[in-house]
């Protein structure tokens, strides 16, 4: 394995063991590299809400014959030797004007629309988001945050300091004072407020650019990482994330910090992103397909809604993390919109599973057609809508699949192009409330 190694795989295909199985969709890896991977997706359980341990990497198979499948998580592996293993969306997609889109431009645009993440400021379109990892992409849009803050100087505040001093500065601290200077009168125990940028914020900024800086595989961000904690000159590294982090302070004045200390939660902490490492592995961040999926809808729905006529409620949904039990809740909604004049009420849930027009039912799951019912009579709704991703196989004809009963629609299946998820979701609007669904932004624009 080389320090450059890079291998990449979609929901479609998985890694073999080089030399032992050449059948199609499998990606060889060298022997060594193999048996890491394995042990380090067996280690990481992702707990689905029935209970059952899934994996990011699903391990099938004995001996030379070994497989380790792809499912329903994206992200990218980088072991401590340097090789990379990313797993990308299944689907391919074309754009408004028809370019193709790669696997990794789909994944970037849904990564853009998760609010958790604060990728608003960093251009997703340049060469190196394409090129680079995820886990790297995020450390550059880490980098042109700490820049902005470096440019527009570091924040001060006052800060209580404590400490024995030759003089009489703010007040004394009479129980030190009295045991430390007993044989020094001349001495003051003393505590007083000094102007610093040794504050919290910087702190874990700067402990942040430390952890990055040891980690990254690429030589350039190493450098700008040394070149941004040399401006920082005068700052500590947090000794204590989590009390630094709750002494943060994000007001007007601190507008500019928001994002860089979002991401310092997401590295330290690994807060809003499974971020974690390994025995072998020197980092790994990894998504479940379907959480990027829903925040792609949610996120493109809220953009064309016009609130005057519609009331949108957002449902908090669960989704694995690694090595956390999950809720065990019932079925879950993505969100339910009524329309105002009408009162008219549908339930919306995204699934991200591509379907195959051959299949029965087009392989919609069973447990989903139950959970349809369930959401009919949790929501008291008049029907519900499944969005899947449009897959090649279906055609461009193939756009609805219906439940009904002798009283009407029940529920529908909605495809949507992925590359085109605005256009795609108006048309599906339009199609269950009317034209009166289009916003004043759309309609303009169409």
């Amino acid at each position: 394995m080389g320090k450059r190694d890079r291998y990449k795989i979609t929901a479609s295909q998985f890694f073999t063991i080089a030399g032992s199985s050449e059948r199609e969709n499998g990606v060889p890896l060298p022997e060594e590299l193999f048996c890491m991977l394995e042990d380090f997706c067996l280690d990481k359980k992702m707990p689905d809400p029935r209970g059952i341990n899934s994996y990011m990497l699903s391990p099938e198979g004995e001996g030379n014959e070994r497989i380790l499948r792809a499912g329903g998580y994206v992200g990218a592996m980088v072991f401590k030797d340097g090789t990379q293993v990313e797993l990308l969306p299944m689907l391919t997609a074309k754009d408004r004007q028809g370019n193709e889109l790669s696997n990794k431009r789909i994944l970037l645009n849904m990564l853009k629309s998760m609010r958790t993440i604060p990728l608003t400021n960093y251009n997703l379109n340049s060469r190196a988001a394409e090129n680079l990892n995820i886990f790297e992409t995020f450390i550059l849009a880490f980098i042109n945050e700490v820049y902005g803050i470096v440019k527009n100087g570091l924040k001060q505040c006052y800060t209580p300091y404590e400490n024995n001093e030759n003089f009489l500065k703010g007040k004394v601290i009479y129980a030190k004072h009295a045991t430390k200077n007993f044989a020094h009168k001349d001495k003051f125990y003393v505590q007083y407020d000094v102007f610093t940028i040794n504050r919290a914020e910087n702190r874990l900024i700067k402990s942040t650019l430390k952890y990055l800086k040891n980690i990254t595989s690429s030589a350039r961000s190493r450098n700008r990482l040394e070149s941004l904690i040399a401006n920082f000159d005068g700052v500590d590294y947090s000794t204590n994330y989590a009390g630094d982090f709750a002494a943060t302070v994000i007001d007007r004045s601190m507008q500019g910090y928001r994002n860089a200390l979002r991401w310092a939660e997401i590295f330290l902490l690994s807060r809003y992103v499974t971020v974690t490492t390994g025995r072998n592995v020197a980092y790994a961040v990894i998504f479940t397909t379907g959480e990027l999926f829903d925040s792609y809808t949610v996120y493109s729905l809220g953009k064309m809604l016009d609130n005057q006529r519609f009331k949108a409620e957002i449902q908090k949904k669960h989704y694995p993390m690694l090595n956390k039990p999950m809720p065990r809740d019932s079925a879950q909604a993505l969100a339910v919109m009524t329309m105002r004049e009408t009162g008219m009420r549908v339930v919306f849930d995204s699934k991200w599973q591509e379907l195959n027009a051959n299949d029965p039912n087009c392989g919609i799951y069973q447990t989903d057609i139950y959970d349809l019912y369930n959401l009919l009579e949790m929501y008291r709704s008049d029907n519900v809508c499944y969005i899947y991703p449009l897959a090649g196989e279906l055609g461009e004809d193939r756009r609805e699949i219906c439940f009904k009963n002798e009283d009407g629609v029940l529920g529908r299946v909605c495809f949507v192009d992925i590359g085109d998820m605005e256009g795609s979701l108006l048309s599906v609007l339009e199609h269950i409330f009317g034209n009166l669904t289009i916003s004043k932004n759309i309609s303009k624009n169409r």
